[in-house]
């Protein structure tokens, strides 16, 4: 089984671009800390494709905290005659983590996709809100 589920910030904003089929793809990088070691911190990239895509080119930014649900892919090709790899994850689901904040200092959930309970992902990989 290939699943993957990650929680972190988005380093920099994310690029939206269409396939010549016309399918939409968003690409970000996000930066996921080691609970264990907090000098530990992978960066990975992560596509997006379609509806999903769309709201992370409208709603996700640099410094987001966004929880990534998906699968794990590899890419290969060869450059100046030397066989490259990146693994990199392909989400199914990138959702707010706690809220957006209103003006009056609350917490406010319209910022969250559809179809997904970020608090529940959040308990469920140990993060604390």
């Amino acid at each position: 089984m290939n699943n993957i589920s990650l929680v972190g910030n988005v380093v920099k904003d994310p690029t939206t671009r269409s396939t010549p089929s016309g399918k939409n793809v968003s690409t970000l990088r996000l930066a996921v800390n080691n609970p264990l070691n907090d000098k530990e911190v992978l960066f990975i990239d992560v596509d997006s494709w379609d509806k999903q895509a769309e709201f992370v080119g409208k709603h996700v930014k640099k410094g987001s905290l966004v929880s990534v649900a998906g699968r794990l892919k590899m890419d290969e090709w060869v450059k100046d005659g030397a066989k490259q790899s990146k693994y990199f994850v392909v989400a199914d689901r990138i959702n707010f983590v706690g809220g957006k904040k209103k003006e009056d200092g609350g917490v406010s959930s319209d910022s969250q996709s559809d179809e997904f309970d970020d608090a529940a992902f959040a308990a469920a990989a140990g993060i604390k809100q």
